[in-house]
């Protein structure tokens, strides 16, 4: 190979290196941004994309493929608060990776790889309030002093399970933290005094699994370093399995903890006893299970009476009894019960609550039993049939279970009840009449299936939510409700105000509402909040005008987005949010547009009208009519003409017509034939036809001008006519007698014609001297004389 393709391969793989380098260099997009937040999560980055904006706030990069953090990465996201990096693979994070993000507020780095923490990262984040380092492979908190310039933080997630030790310096400089989640399952080393120099916390969870089990001296000392008199304590991901681990909690206890959680744990009854007993005497007041897995004894348990007086709410959810059937097995939950004045059992396969412990719940005013196997029998029972039990009861909950009735004598003794939930049960229908308590103020009926309502409905009511059921129509009075939810129901039409005149809050989304109008509205005096979103508009002018405006002068705001109002017809417009609808002025004015275009129309014909008066339209159009016909005619030959002229005249000068012109030009020698209407027209011809045929077969045209001619429209058709044909067959067939002096002033413009004629033309004048008419005559004669009449006049001259 010779130097030169050495070289021309060299500068190749050398351009190829820079190519392949500027690709890696590069960053990916992020699909989903908007203005100011990006989602980038699950979209196999393994590398922080382009910032799309300078403005963004938001960044989620959740569940990438990222095994680093470089130094310029978060260079463009400088006004970045909120930051989630978790379930990545990120390894290495650079010192000064952080330093843009002096708005940060919010840091997710928990699920990740991280097996150092260093506090160079935090350097700059003075503006940060929450930070997530939970489930990393770190052991330690790094070389002490991590969150110290943290001054403003107020939530801390760290631990997980490679956590190992705590040292006293790893909380320096850590002050006002508000929420503590601490997952310390398996941790071995803990020194004293670490977390108390972080102060009060309000909210404590702990995973301190393994210590209950090996370490509970270590658990002793945590617990005495953060409860205090206002703690809400959480613990998670536990096993208490023996009554030694229990033991631990008596700490807590004696502190005064005032709340107690345990989320995802498994208990034993023999712990459950054991924490009983723990819990006696104690100054909690609040105690919660969920996710909770109750483990099936040995033997039946024995519990003596405990003094739980302290004790107001109890929470069970999502708790699962694997002998809930085994009613005497339930003695140790019975004391929970009966002391307290808030109870809530949740999804934790409950079917009954015996009569005989109902009686005993004489302290209960909340009581939660949604979401479990009641029916309308087992309810029966816990209310004792309605003999007066749970008398301090002032809300109820019994949704999701299996009941099929409304039974409303169960709850009648009840004065202290305002407030049932008696949603997603399988009702149907509804009794016509109903017996509630008096004070009853909240009722909820949602998702029930039922088909109509009743008067069983109480008039006491506030609050009624008939939401996702199959009702068409809604008109029971309720003079005292204030909030209505009908939403997700079958109904066209709003109900009617005047039934509600406390309503303020009306819900009446996704139904087959068509339109409402602000009429509509008017009835409802008080209503100033609106959802009625989902519905297959008509989008009328007058609908689009009211959702687009002020609605109701503002005395009515729509609380659901306004994307919701989308438009099933026109169909121009279907698929359109109200917003984007766009109506023309004949859509929205219709009668308006149209009566204008008439008057339009109308004013424009009556316009054409006058021109057409002015200007002599329609005459010109008539002559040119004639003037059309008569072109399709055959010409007459010179021979063929039947008169030497023809007469136009006002019947006013008829007199002087046959007085002196016919005497003159017929009854004297050489004789003239002339052709006057009155005599020569054919009789039932149409007037225009004899005009145009009297020109036609006429040597000259004879015009008697006089005031009386410049009146008659007749005379002013044969005029123009016959200027019409003077032009077309470029002769001069035109004579003017003029009878009288004619001021052109008094020439009505419509005789324009005749002025041209009369200025372009000479014409005889009728001699008031008596001696000049025989001249007149003779001029006459001459003028409309054809000239085979004078070759006769000729010849007879010289044959005599």
């Amino acid at each position: 190979m010779c130097f030169t393709e050495i070289r021309i391969m060299t500068s190749l793989v050398f351009v190829l290196l820079l190519v392949s380098q500027s690709f890696s260099l590069s960053r990916p997009q992020c699909l989903r941004c908007d203005q100011t937040s990006c989602n980038c999560s699950r979209q196999n980055l393994m590398k922080i994309p382009e910032a799309p904006s300078k403005l963004i706030t938001g960044l989620d990069l959740s569940f990438n493929q990222l095994e680093r953090i470089m130094k310029d990465d978060f260079l463009a996201f400088s006004s970045l608060r909120s930051l989630t990096v978790n379930n990545n693979r990120i390894k290495t994070i650079h010192g000064d990776a952080f330093v843009p993000l002096i708005h940060l507020e919010k840091l997710d780095l928990s699920l990740n790889q991280l097996a150092v923490l260093s506090s160079m990262w935090f350097k700059t984040l003075f503006s940060l309030k929450y930070l997530n380092l939970l489930g990393n492979k770190y052991t330690t908190l790094g070389q002490g002093n991590l969150f110290q310039p943290l001054k403003r933080l107020k939530t801390l997630h760290f631990g997980g399970p490679f956590l190992h030790s705590i040292s006293k310096l790893d909380f320096s400089g850590l002050f006002g933290l508000e929420e503590l989640f601490f997952d310390g399952k398996n941790l071995q080393v803990y020194a004293e005094g670490s977390l108390r120099q972080i102060g009060p916390i309000n909210h404590i969870t702990l995973g301190l699994s393994d210590g209950f089990q090996r370490n509970r001296a270590l658990v002793q000392t945590i617990l005495s370093e953060v409860v205090r008199a206002n703690t809400t304590l959480t613990f998670t991901d536990m096993l208490f399995f023996t009554e030694k681990q229990v033991v631990p909690l008596k700490v807590a206890f004696d502190l005064g903890l005032p709340s107690l959680s345990f989320k995802n744990v498994n208990m034993s009854v023999e712990a459950c006893l054991k924490f009983l007993n723990l819990l006696e005497d104690s100054d909690v007041i609040m105690l919660a299970f969920e996710n909770a897995k109750f483990l099936a004894p040995t033997r039946i348990p024995m519990l003596g009476s405990l003094n739980l007086k302290k004790l107001e709410a109890v929470f069970f959810k999502n708790v699962d009894i694997t002998w809930f059937y085994r009613f005497p097995a339930l003695n140790f939950e019975e004391p929970l019960i009966n002391a307290v004045r808030k109870a809530s059992v949740i999804n934790a396969m409950l079917f009954v609550i015996p009569c005989q412990t109902s009686v005993e719940l004489k302290k209960l005013e909340f009581l939660d039993i949604s979401d479990n196997f009641v029916s309308d029998i087992a309810l029966i029972e816990v209310m004792c049939n309605g003999n007066g039990v749970l008398m301090n009861l002032q809300t109820f909950n019994v949704s999701k279970n299996l009941l099929q009735t409304i039974n409303s004598r169960l709850f009648t003794k009840l004065e202290r009840l305002q407030n049932i939930d008696m949603s997603q049960n399988s009702f149907t229908t509804m009794p016509d009449s109903c017996y509630w308590p008096a004070n009853l103020q909240f009722l909820n009926l949602s998702s029930s299936h039922l088909t109509m309502v009743t008067h069983c409905l109480p008039e006491s009511l506030h609050i009624l939510d008939l939401s996702k059921n199959y009702l068409t129509v809604f008109d029971i009075k309720l003079p005292l409700l204030t909030e209505l939810h009908i939403s997700g129901n079958k109904m066209a039409y709003l109900p009617a105000g005047s039934l509600y005149p406390q309503l303020t809050f009306l819900s009446i989304q996704n139904n087959t509402l068509q339109m409402f109008s602000s009429n509509d509205l008017h009835d409802y005096k008080q209503l100033t909040r609106l959802e009625a979103g989902g519905n297959p508009y008509i989008c009328t002018c007058d609908f689009v005008a009211l959702m687009s405006g002020d609605l109701m002068n503002q005395r009515v705001s729509v609380r659901d987005e306004t994307t919701s109002y989308i438009c099933e017809s026109p169909d121009t417009e279907r698929g359109k949010t109200i917003a984007d609808v766009r109506l023309s002025v004949f859509k929205c004015h219709t009668i308006l547009a149209f009566s204008l275009l008439c008057s339009g129309i109308l004013a424009l014909c009556l316009l054409s009208a006058a021109l057409c008066y002015k200007f002599n339209i329609l005459w010109y159009m008539r002559m040119t009519w004639a003037w059309l016909r008569a072109k399709r005619k055959p010409k007459l030959r010179k021979g063929a003409l039947d008169f030497d002229a023809f007469v136009s005249y006002s019947e006013m000068d008829s007199g002087w017509v046959e007085a002196h012109l016919l005497l003159a030009l017929e009854q004297t020698e050489p004789q003239l034939k002339l052709c006057l209407h009155k005599r020569d027209f054919v009789p039932g011809g149409w007037i225009l036809d004899n005009i145009m045929d009297a020109i036609e077969k006429s040597h000259r045209t004879i015009f008697v001008l006089s005031r009386h001619f410049v009146r008659s429209e007749w005379c002013k058709y044969e005029l123009d006519y016959t200027h019409f044909r003077l032009f077309d067959q470029n002769d001069d067939r035109v004579v003017l007698i003029l009878l009288e002096p004619i001021d052109a002033k008094n020439i009505p413009k419509r005789f324009s014609r005749l002025r041209r004629v009369m200025n372009s033309r000479t014409y005889l004048e009728w001699p008031h001297d008596e001696n000049q008419i025989p001249v007149f005559w003779e001029s006459l004669r001459t003028a409309i004389t054809r000239p085979e009449t004078v070759n006769e006049v000729k010849e007879n001259e010289t044959f005599i």
